[in-house]
């Protein structure tokens, strides 16, 4: 009777599984966030320009970067503890805090860093987007400062948004 229990629950749960058919993606599989998902070639270009900054900088890993494509433009995040940079190119603003066309926003920088550190090297970094939005023919170079909580860029509900055309 035992060996008849144990045969009857196998065979209900070989049965009661769902067949899933080969080329079906697991349900748990994250798209890809790495640059490969940029379509605007320009934008793509800059940010590849980015990552090579910040690993001859900051020793970055690609494993830290992630990219978000839109319609009009791209996203890109790093995670890294020494210095992680927001940014955002947008082809097209659609008014976005008033902001024009062909714009690159820094939106966050993160360090772990003491903030007299973070400063200067903000500071470099921000020389340096500049002559990357020249060479990358991206007009005007957009900086949000938050208004709700500047320590904590996760949960930034409005900006004040300070915004300089380039050429």
């Amino acid at each position: 009777m035992k060996t008849l229990n144990q045969l009857l629950s196998r065979v209900k749960s070989i049965f009661g599984l769902k067949a899933t058919p080969a080329t079906a993606t697991t349900p748990n599989a994250e798209p890809p966030t790495d640059l490969s998902v940029v379509s605007n070639p320009r934008i793509s270009v800059a940010f590849a320009a980015i990552e090579k900054y910040l690993a001859e900088n900051y020793s970055t890993p690609t494993d830290n970067l992630s990219y978000q494509d839109y319609a009009n433009g791209a996203s890109f995040f790093s995670k890294d503890a020494i210095f992680a940079p927001s940014l955002v190119i947008l082809t097209d603003s659609d008014g976005l805090y008033n902001l024009p066309d062909n714009v690159m926003m820094l939106v966050s920088v993160t360090s772990t860093k003491d903030e007299n550190w973070l400063i200067e090297e903000l500071g470099k970094f921000i020389l340096f987007l500049k002559g990357l939005c020249t060479t990358h023919r991206i007009q005007h170079f957009a900086i949000a400062f938050s208004k709700d909580k500047p320590d904590h860029p996760a949960t930034v509900k409005t900006a004040d948004v300070t915004c300089i055309r380039l050429y």
